[in-house]
């Protein structure tokens, strides 16, 4: 037996099929372009639809084992519109799209911030999709002529089986879905000129939303038997592929951006939620809610640190052949450094969720050394995560274990420095493909492989390394983060 998870993103999609004990045994992948100027970001469904149905017949003519089961993970709060007759409207506005902002202002105006976090679980912000779909309504005729409309996963399962649903961790990025109920808010889809019955059915992922039909079957060579499950959320699915199956546990995946999720026992008082920018949205896993931690600049900041400050050293490693970060773990051994670094170079996340804020360096001297200025901007990104990390706990939240992902988790360095920072146990998986992983189990559970969601984790994701507290640089980083929290509350707002 084998099980595919579906990943569908911004820039591309892929497939990875896996046998019942999570072994690789296909995958396929293909790229789409993005569109738009001026703050415009958008994708196109028609060409995603090509691409998914590529990988997936791919998967179907070259995977050795017949999939029984498939799952879909995709990005957030973009929608496809489709019409009577099954045509696409317009384009997909993907995150980062400038339109909502105003939009977002007066949905806090007339409804209230912790009114919508009430409902949403959402700080209201026009990153999520409401703001950007009162926006298309006053613009085009799109929401007005939409028969359907689809996230990129519930799409995948309507092409497929021709039914709709949808997983809860999908729909909440709609700031439109009532996280308690679990089901469409009326009134909120309803300032968008948008209506329940357009929108998939809510379901808790992992539901059975049926087999692909015989059309599908044939022209993507898929099993006429293989079952569609609701996926989810691609964060979501990731966190799941990562382990996160414990509230004692925090999921931290490292990439552009460095997103650390959180199981919530119940929300919190929404007034502190908002002000802190913590949201409260549907987990893939059962009926429990996850918090993210966001640090926006981590591997851009990196990649901008080797290009200006380090540059000489770069090119040195360049004219050798060697890889410039692990030259530069190699110079970071041993050292301690009293150069701050706010790493907040251009954006900010959690505490505040910030585009128009500025970085700071302080701490230098003529006897500085570059690689004292790389160590601190490793540090300050953990030391940001961490002052996060302290004010969530006064929702209740309380880990003894951090699972790091993605291509920051290759680092050695940055992995022992979250331990000595944040006082536990960090560790890696073996699987680099966590969002598809994700997806897997839920398909695997789904066709009752495994009995429960935790067996399948514990038999399915293992760990890589293990990284635990060095005893010897606890007072040098409990005197160096008492004194970024000084730097930050200084100089966050400059």
């Amino acid at each position: 037996m084998a099980y595919a998870g579906l990943d569908v993103g911004t820039s591309g999609c892929k497939i990875v099929v896996y046998d019942a004990m999570g072994k690789v045994i296909f995958q396929a992948a293909e790229g789409y372009r993005e569109y738009g100027e001026d703050g415009y970001r958008e994708i196109d469904p028609e060409e995603v639809r090509e691409k998914v149905f590529q990988v997936l017949k791919a998967a179907g003519e070259g995977c050795p084992e017949k999939i029984s089961a498939m799952a879909a993970a995709s990005l957030g709060e973009s929608i496809v519109c489709l019409d009577e007759n099954g045509r696409s409207l317009c384009r997909s506005m993907v995150t980062g799209d400038r339109r909502g902002g105003d939009e977002c202002a007066e949905l806090i105006r007339e409804m209230g911030s912790e009114r919508i976090m009430e409902i949403t679980g959402l700080p209201a912000s026009e990153m999520y999709g409401l703001p950007k779909y009162i926006w298309m309504n006053r613009n085009t005729d799109v929401i007005r002529k939409a028969a359907h409309i689809f996230f990129y996963e519930d799409y995948v399962g309507y092409l497929l089986t021709g039914k709709r649903m949808v997983s809860d961790s999908s729909a909440s990025r709609s700031m439109a879905f009532d996280i308690h109920r679990r089901e469409w808010d009326r009134e909120l889809l309803g300032l968008a000129g948008m209506t329940p019955e357009q929108m998939s059915r809510p379901r808790p992922a992992g539901t059975v939303i049926g087999t692909v039909t015989e059309a599908m079957a044939q022209e993507l060579c898929l099993p006429a038997e293989m079952k569609v499950v609701v996926g989810g959320h691609d964060q979501s699915c990731a966190a799941l592929g990562s382990g996160l199956d414990d509230p004692h546990v925090g999921e931290c995946g490292m990439g552009t951006c460095e997103f650390m999720f959180l199981m919530l026992p119940d929300m919190g008082e929404p007034r502190y939620m908002i002000d802190h920018d913590f949201t409260c949205v549907p987990y893939v896993l059962g009926n429990r809610y996850l918090t993210s931690l966001e640090v926006t600049t981590c591997g851009v900041l990196k990649n901008w640190c080797r290009d200006t400050i380090l540059g000489g050293i770069a090119r040195e490693c360049e004219e050798r052949g060697e890889n410039f970060f692990a030259h530069m773990e190699e110079r970071l051994r041993g050292l301690s450094t009293e150069v701050l670094v706010l790493p907040q170079f251009g954006s900010s996340g959690n505490p505040d969720i910030n585009c128009n804020v500025s970085g700071t360096v302080t701490g230098l001297t003529i006897h500085t050394k570059p690689e004292e200025i790389y160590l601190a901007v490793l540090e300050g990104m953990a030391f940001q995560m961490k002052l996060s990390y302290d004010l969530v706990r006064k929702l209740g939240v309380d880990i003894g274990q951090m699972i790091c992902t993605g291509g920051g988790a290759r680092s050695d360095v940055t992995l022992q420095m979250r331990a000595d920072i944040f006082g536990m146990e960090v560790t890696t998986v073996q699987s680099e493909e966590t969002g598809t992983l994700g997806c897997m189990l839920l398909a695997a559970v789904a066709d009752g492989v495994y009995g429960s969601m935790e067996e399948a984790v514990r038999r399915v994701v293992k760990t890589a390394k293990v990284f635990r507290p060095d005893a010897s640089k606890r007072d040098y980083y409990r005197r160096k983060y008492e004194k970024y929290k000084t730097l930050y509350e200084t100089m966050h707002l400059f």
